[in-house]
């Protein structure tokens, strides 16, 4: 046989070797990224089964919704069958408020520290008071906290008619609520909140007029109107060092931080 078939017969052999290597190699890699998995998921549940034990309660919101008033907590509603006319009363003190009781337990056997962002409020001798941070001792439950917020009746109108057009509502009550230990190598729980609605609709055959959603032949009370939750995903991090910032990478597929 020619020289030449020699050649090519050894470069086959050649390059089939080298294929044989990346193999070995991306074989090597893939090993690797499983034991990296799984040793992830270890130290994931054991950190899960050391984590407190936090039990978020939420009720329906009020409805009707109450009435806002400068003095403090809102505690009344608008007279049964009442209409704002517009442009007169579509601002002002003419208000309503969207509102969701919540608390907090804690029913582990270590002491947390909880923190409230955005429109949640404690209620302190009739004053609303944004609800910062506590400590929850084990067993200790919060007192009755609110997501809470005031909305005139015109950007009531707004979140309706951006529902009818199938739009996002523009105006939503929104807080977030953050619990963790002191362990360094622990985790820390989060809860997004969010409470919107188009509780007031206009009254037909009436321009200008808007009362509050009432109740509906098949759908029932203007409940149905408010969008809301009662039980909100937690969104759990895994650390490896709180104090560096190091996380826990996020298990394959799944978002950052849970």
């Amino acid at each position: 046989m020619s020289e030449t078939f020699w050649t090519a017969v050894g470069a086959i052999g050649g390059t089939l070797a080298f294929g044989g290597v990346i193999w070995q190699a991306r074989l090597t890699r893939q090993s690797v990224r499983i034991s990296q998995l799984m040793t992830a998921d270890a130290i994931r549940s054991r950190l899960d089964s050391q984590a407190p034990d936090i039990i978020l309660k939420l009720d329906p919101p009020p409805f009707p919704p109450q009435a806002w008033n400068n003095s403090g907590m809102p505690c009344n509603t608008w007279p049964a069958g009442h209409q704002w006319h517009f442009p007169a009363d579509q601002d002002g003190a003419n208000r309503l408020v969207l509102q969701q009781v919540l608390v907090l337990e804690n029913r582990s056997a270590q002491r947390v520290e909880v923190r409230f962002e955005g429109d949640l409020i404690a209620d302190r001798d009739n004053r609303p008071t944004a609800a910062g941070v506590l400590l929850l001792e084990p067993g200790e439950t919060t007192p009755q906290l609110y997501l809470q917020r005031d909305y005139t009746i015109k950007q009531l109108s707004e979140n309706y008619w951006a529902r009818q057009d199938g739009l996002e509502l523009p105006h939503q009550v929104r807080g977030s609520i953050t619990v963790g230990d002191d362990r360094d190598n622990g985790s820390t729980d989060r809860w997004d909140l969010v409470l919107t609605g188009s509780p007031v609709h206009p009254v037909p055959d009436h321009d200008g007029l808007w009362q509050i959603a009432p109740w509906h032949l098949t759908e029932g009370s203007g409940l149905r109107t408010l969008d809301y939750s009662l039980l909100p995903t937690r969104q759990r991090i895994h650390w490896i060092s709180r104090a560096s910032a190091i996380q826990l990478p996020a298990p394959a597929g799944a978002p950052d931080g849970v």
